[in-house]
């Protein structure tokens, strides 16, 4: 599936929000859709979509995974180590399962004749996001959540029974009508934007200014890197401050945290390439390109969707690629990066400290 790429918020959240809540209050709809997310399998494979997005986060981690028992539907088809395969620990270990890419027609594998390239990628939570952000999966092919719920239950369940319009109405209104966060709930009931919190602790109020300090020409030393990609509402697009310094479109839902550039998580780079209208050719060596395999643009190579980090500590591994098991070590990753840009890039002050870590760790135990 193929989505347009959404660079910015691009609609007013108050009336999406107004809207998704009008939908979220057909109970009827959204109890049916609770039913069939936790139990339709469509006479496919015996998954169902709470199989791996759990009733506990929406998503699924390691944890999760380890304690399941060997026999569990979980464990077949995409999770193998090969697809199709009998041994699983990669799923075992990582949490990701095998998802295959349809090469846009001006993208080819070099030394390849496949137009298909499979990643292991993690399982984004459905909670908190779904009513409010359009933007659908890491890569954003998905263009809406019914068309979402098909193309998981035909790849990951292997269905051979096709579900109709309206159990992909009803599984879509039950995802967005599952908010656990109350500043997101206040935000679709009343379209007004949350607030951050403000911190209590010294080493919170610190970490909020990630978040926050978006000036680029204040005549300080840069503080707000976080907020550069997650600011807005949701805390998932990129910020004036990213505009005037990388010159970045403000609202911009993509963008590279060098996860496939620094490998994190492993994996086997592949050198893919992209011919343009021209003829030439750009390759891109990566172990997964993300949005650049949606939109066939190499200016696009391993950018991925800019989640939101409401509620992020809940939802670990990160990235992806479940790249980063844990908060420590997303942040361990985010200082790699700061301190890469500081030291290549040539932006002054751009660094992050042990310190800096320990702060924004603290400040995201509060959203």
């Amino acid at each position: 599936m193929r989505t347009q790429w959404f660079r910015g918020l691009g609609v007013s959240l108050g009336l999406v929000a107004g809207l998704v809540l009008a939908q979220a209050r057909g109970d009827d709809l959204v109890e049916r859709g609770a039913k069939l997310f936790a139990g339709a399998t469509f006479r496919g494979n015996g998954r169902t979509c709470q199989t791996c997005h759990t009733k506990d986060t929406g998503a699924l981690s390691i944890q999760q995974v380890s304690l399941l028992p060997s026999h569990d539907v979980l464990f077949k088809h995409d999770a193998a180590d090969v697809m199709g395969g009998n041994t699983f620990n990669r799923v075992r270990e990582n949490a990701t399962f095998l998802v295959p890419i349809d090469l846009p027609q001006n993208v080819s594998i070099s030394g390849s004749a496949s137009r298909v390239a499979v990643f292991p990628r993690g399982v984004p939570t459905v909670y908190n996001s779904s009513a409010l952000d359009p933007v659908l999966m890491y890569d954003g092919r998905a263009p809406n959540l019914p068309l979402q719920a098909l193309d998981a239950w035909l790849g990951h369940s292997q269905i051979t029974r096709m579900p109709t319009d309206d159990d992909l109405n009803a599984v879509a209104a039950w995802e967005q009508s599952k908010i656990t966060v109350p500043a997101l709930r206040r935000f679709i009931e009343t379209g007004v934007a949350p607030e951050l919190p403000k911190g209590r602790t010294a080493a919170e109020k610190r970490g909020r200014l990630f978040f926050t300090d978006d000036n680029p020409v204040n005549g300080n030393p840069i503080k707000g890197r976080c907020v550069h990609c997650h600011s807005g509402p949701m805390l998932n697009a990129t910020s004036p401050g990213a505009n005037a310094i990388f010159g970045i479109p403000v609202g911009t839902r993509f963008f590279s945290a060098f996860v496939s550039e620094f490998q994190l998580g492993g994996g086997t780079p592949q050198t893919f390439e992209f011919r343009a209208a021209d003829g030439t050719v750009t390759n891109v060596t990566s172990t997964d390109p993300g949005r650049a395999l949606i939109t066939g643009n190499p200016a696009d190579a391993n950018a991925f969707k800019i989640p939101t980090v409401w509620n992020a500590r809940q939802t670990a591994p990160y990235f992806h690629n479940n790249g980063a098991k844990n908060l420590d070590e997303l942040l361990n990753h985010y200082q790699q990066y700061f301190n890469f840009v500081e030291s290549v890039v040539g932006i002054p002050g751009f660094g992050m400290s042990d310190q800096d870590k320990a702060d924004i760790r603290a400040y995201l135990e509060l959203l």
